[in-house]
């Protein structure tokens, strides 16, 4: 996280050491026991998988789920990191977006014969080798949630695309990215819900560095906050942090071509929305 250069406030002013920022410190600290715990033996069958581009021992929190026995350790982790404060959640968010793309990418191109499958492949392998933390970001602002996309009042509400480059498209929105936004490397972007035709600049899903220019994280003035009625104050203390729910503005944000991974290819965004939620079904049974 120190050689992040990111934009962030928090409760109205611009934070300056990240890391250490008690709004973010403890996110921070909760995910780093998914690297630490890697590292342990009695957790090695559990927590390291082998990439199926690659060959190569990796964090199952960036793995492509293969086969049965992938499934029955996701769920594991999801029961050995649940008393780790919140640890897993922590990376949930990235794994399962990692794992609707896999899929949602190449029903694209079996279609349009577009590369998105390949340029995610090469963009996971990326991740895998520098054994990064992704956060997946699906939830858009509130708005006006009976209006689709191009009907909200303002056109900057909802993330978009507004001009076409050589080398990539240059986006304006915002995202409501959730608990992991800023103790990860990378942010994933993906839609939220079913598009039309008239959606199609709104169709986007890519990934990017979370300090690229151009994009400013706002967190709110209230915590998300879970604490029990016989937490000491000790513990509410140290929780009262642990989670953050961060406004993730792009102002004239441009994604370069090889990280794009859905544009304008409305049909598809239910499909890739949906993938994602029905991972955290699986993880709940």
């Amino acid at each position: 996280m120190d050689d992040l250069n990111l934009d962030v406030y928090i409760r109205g002013n611009r934070a300056g050491n990240v890391r250490d920022n008690p709004a973010i410190c403890q996110s921070i600290d909760a995910a780093a026991k998914t690297y630490e715990m890697a590292h342990m033996p009695e957790y090695e069958h559990i927590m390291i998988a082998i990439s199926h581009i690659t060959g190569s021992r990796i964090n199952r929190f960036n793995h492509i789920n293969q086969n049965i026995d992938d499934l029955v350790k996701k769920s594991t982790l999801n029961r050995l990191f649940s008393s780790n404060n919140g640890s897993y959640f922590q990376r949930t968010l990235g794994m399962n977006t990692l794992n609707a793309l896999s899929i949602t990418t190449g029903d694209i191109d079996a279609v349009y014969g577009t590369d998105y499958y390949v340029r995610f492949l090469n963009y996971l392998a990326y991740i895998q080798e520098n054994d990064l933390t992704c956060n997946g970001s699906m939830t858009d602002p509130r708005g006006n949630r009976y209006l689709p996309p191009h009907g909200q009042t303002h056109p900057d509400l909802l993330l978009h695309a507004v001009e076409e480059m050589n080398d990539g498209i240059i986006l304006r929105g915002t995202k409501a990215c959730e608990i992991s936004a800023l103790n990860s490397h990378e942010i994933i972007i993906i839609p939220s819900t079913a598009m039309t035709e008239r959606d199609e600049s709104y169709a986007l899903s890519f990934a990017l560095p979370i300090d690229t220019k151009g994009i400013t994280f706002i967190i709110g003035p209230e915590s998300h906050t879970v604490t029990t009625p016989g937490d000491s104050i000790v513990d509410r203390a140290a929780s009262a942090f642990q989670n953050h729910e961060a406004l993730c503005i792009f102002d004239n944000v441009l994604v370069p071509r090889e990280r794009i991974f859905m544009y304008k290819e409305y049909e598809f965004s239910e499909q890739m929305a949906d993938l994602f939620k029905y991972s955290f079904c699986f993880e709940a049974s």
